[in-house]
């Protein structure tokens, strides 16, 4: 005799439904990374507007957002809307003259409907759920001295499936389909948001990065990059590790272990792939489909919370950044007020100017016009730049583009840069020997014989 499945209760298909949510996420993720990958180009999508519901004009929000613009973007999708099968039906009933209904093989996406839950647990360890008047109730009584059980609550989600409006035959075309920014306006707009904000920016000879310590976002000059695309990817990427300082989303407070990097990562790749699909911006170089598949085995399921949070975390900055372009104050609470904008955005054009950067770094006019000279860094900015990267890469052309520090390394570890040393003897006779042969071609064309110089002396690291 078999026995009845035990039903599951409400915070089972709650956890389930969310790890599902998740690794709908994680999978899409991966997924476009991996086609970005093969098609060896980065990952970009044409700007096609916030996802809203069009019989109400609501925007979807948080984690619901970001899979729908994700599933937008792996699935090609031009339209915003989505709308529920049974919303769908209403608005056919509503409008009698129009033929509509999903097109066959069409499959929608799971969101989810959140619900606020009150409960007091009772000395037997019984718990008893209260509507939200009652749990207040409660906890006024208990003010007023009664021995009641605190009141407690917790977050349920619940599934539903929405469709997009190209899965939907016969439904209405846009009205007013979405006019995307020209370059310039693009660039404008995202140099406005980004001063407005009060996150500091400066150019150095290094890679793009932030600087936790000194709290300023640094990037490579512009003429280090071959596009404007490439420039405002990069400088978004970056801004978004800044929300995270403790003035700001205090996110970076904890981020010692693996497991807190990689999910203060994942919120900075899904923000770049969110800013990308509004500004029709590429996802930065250092975005890999490894990387992404590399957090969705390690850190989904059993933490589906904080993934889930990740996700809600990058949505919220892509929120602020559509209220800016509004015109609005952003709903953050660190954002500065509109009445600072214009001092804030007046400090940024003054750093780039005194770093011989153009006020706004890679328009048209920037990128015609002569490269700015780049200077030596100092010694405490390679240092600084050495101690926050990890690439060996990075680190062996900080040491070699500052004389002092090199002098620095050689006297404190002698062993540990000998390698170093000799890679860069073998470079250094290997160059000469490119210039010798370079030289001695071009003289040959243009100088006699006895006119030619002697080649100059090598140089050894």
């Amino acid at each position: 005799m078999s026995q009845t499945p035990e039903k599951k209760n409400r915070f089972q298909v709650s956890r389930e439904v969310q790890e599902e949510f998740v690794n709908g996420v994680a999978e899409t993720m991966l997924k476009m990374a991996e086609k970005a990958g093969e098609a060896q180009k980065p990952l970009t999508a044409a700007p096609m507007g916030m996802p809203y519901l069009p019989t109400t004009g609501r925007e979807y929000g948080g984690a619901n957002m970001v899979r729908l613009m994700l599933t937008s973007m792996d699935e090609g999708y031009q339209d915003n809307r989505w709308i529920t099968f049974k919303q769908l039906d209403q608005f056919q009933k509503d409008n009698p003259d129009l033929k509509m209904g999903v097109k066959k093989g069409e499959h929608g996406v799971k969101l989810l409907r959140p619900e606020e839950i009150f409960f007091t647990v009772n000395e037997d360890g019984k718990w008893k759920f209260h509507t939200q008047e009652e749990a207040r109730e409660i906890e006024a009584q208990r003010k007023q001295g009664a021995e009641l059980p605190p009141t407690q609550h917790k977050t349920l989600f619940y599934p539903f499936t929405v469709f997009n409006a190209e899965q939907i035959y016969g439904f209405p075309a846009k009205e007013q389909p979405a006019q995307a920014m020209k370059e310039t306006e693009r660039n404008d707009f995202v140099e406005r948001f980004i001063a407005s904000s009060g996150v500091v920016v400066d150019h150095h000879n290094g890679p793009a990065s932030y600087s936790h310590a000194e709290n300023i976002v640094k990037m490579p000059f512009p003429d280090n990059f071959a596009r404007s695309d490439d420039y405002y990817a990069a400088k978004l990427r970056e801004f978004y590790t800044a929300t995270g300082h403790n003035s700001r989303e205090n996110r970076q407070k904890d981020l010692q272990t693996l497991k807190s990097q990689a999910f203060e990562e994942m919120r900075a790749e899904m923000f770049s792939m969110l800013a990308g699909a509004k500004l029709n911006l590429p996802m930065p170089e250092n975005s890999a489909s490894a990387q992404i598949a590399n957090w969705s085995q390690k850190f989904s399921g059993g933490d589906v919370h904080e993934v889930f949070r990740a996700v809600a975390d990058a949505a919220k900055m892509v929120t602020a950044m559509n209220q800016f372009e509004a015109g609005e104050t952003p709903k953050v609470w660190w954002f500065p007020k509109d009445e600072y904008w214009q001092v804030l955005q007046e400090n940024q054009v003054d750093r780039y100017v005194a770093k011989g950067v153009a006020s706004s770094p890679m328009s048209t006019d920037a990128r015609n016009a002569p490269a700015p000279r780049s200077e030596r860094p100092a010694l405490v900015d390679s240092v600084t730049a050495f101690q926050e990267t990890d690439d060996p890469v990075a680190k062996a052309r900080l040491v070699l583009q500052n004389p002092d520090f090199l002098e620095m390394a050689l006297k404190q570890d002698p062993n540990a840069v000998r390698d170093l040393a000799s890679l860069c003897d073998t470079l250094s006779q290997t160059l000469h020997m490119e210039l010798d042969e370079k030289s001695r071609t071009e003289s040959a064309a243009h100088r006699a014989p006895e006119q030619q110089t002697a080649p100059a002396p090598r140089m050894r690291a």
